[in-house]
């Protein structure tokens, strides 16, 4: 049993430190003249190509997207995850990449508050109170400037509908899941989806970007930033596997304190008090909403 959680320990800080990282990333190729559709098509190219080979190598078999199942590829694909990365890397253009990082903290956050408004859960006071928390703690950060000024930041206001996508596909999928598919089937259809929407997106804005044209340091991280995206991927499943979806939920911890510290390194980003105390009351929030979330599946299992 030690064994076990120490290889899921091990995994879930491999997985945060690559997702936090991977902010930075999305900072640097954004910041480099690259749009964000033209950059979300490639992640989800090179992504969904990690995840087929990843599947074929699991299974023996390439995933196949059947007409029944088109409704549930489009809300993941679109919704969960074309969208809120086009968000993501058009957002961290305009904020530091530590506070985007801990912005996706909101993901279980936005998770409850649909499921309450679905009702498909009852209000919980503490985790009401841990929703509260988030959001004061999202509100000091979007009045928090690198100066230290208090300035109103639309851009931070703007990224939160990144976690909202990804909440929603969330939310979607444990409402109505695929059942018979194996996961990295799944992940790569998504994946696949969102390139077909992506593709002729980018092309008609004019925010496709030609890899072959003028190839250099940001054009190979978008490729990197498709590989971490299916490792990623593939790190999630296997923790699931180990150690379930609460011990997995604790990385939204770790994604927030490394893509700060990757934030610090490559950019020399600082924050000041303001910040640091936003980061507190996010993640005791968060801490809040997940703890009674622990509980309650407790209680069914």
């Amino acid at each position: 049993m030690n064994r076990f959680f120490s290889l899921a320990l091990a995994l879930l800080l491999l997985l945060g430190t690559i997702r936090g990282g991977a902010t930075s990333i999305s900072k640097f190729v954004s910041t480099n003249h690259i749009e964000p559709f033209g950059y979300a098509f490639w992640q989800s190219l090179v992504a969904a190509l990690v995840l087929t080979l990843t599947g074929l190598r699991q299974t023996g078999s390439l995933p196949s997207i059947r007409l029944q199942d088109a409704k549930f590829y489009l809300m993941c694909g679109l919704v969960g995850t074309a969208l809120p990365n086009a968000v993501f890397f058009e957002s961290v253009r305009h904020i530091a990449a530590g506070a985007m990082a801990v912005l996706l903290t909101f993901v279980p956050i936005f998770i409850y508050l649909l499921v309450v408004l679905i009702r498909q859960e009852k209000v919980d006071l503490l985790r009401l109170g841990g929703i509260l928390l988030g959001f004061v703690g999202a509100v000091m950060i979007a009045l928090q400037r690198v100066d230290g000024t208090l300035t109103l930041d639309g851009h931070v206001l703007f990224a939160m509908l990144c976690p909202l996508g990804y909440a929603i596909m969330g939310v979607y999928v444990g409402r109505f899941p695929l059942r018979g598919v194996h996961p990295f089937h799944l992940a790569a259809g998504t994946h696949l989806v969102a390139v077909a929407f992506l593709l002729p997106v980018s092309l008609s804005s004019g925010q496709f970007h030609p890899l072959w044209h003028d190839f250099g340091p940001p054009e190979a991280m978008m490729i990197v930033h498709g590989v971490m995206a299916g490792i990623s991927y593939s790190l999630f499943f296997r923790i699931m596997e180990l150690a379930g979806a609460v011990f997995y939920s604790m990385s939204h911890y770790v994604i927030a304190l490394t893509g700060v510290a990757w934030g610090w390194l490559i950019f020399g980003e600082t924050h000041g008090t303001v910040f640091w105390l936003a980061v507190v009351l996010i993640l005791l929030g968060f801490s809040l909403v997940n703890q009674r979330q622990e509980k309650s599946r407790a209680r069914l299992a």
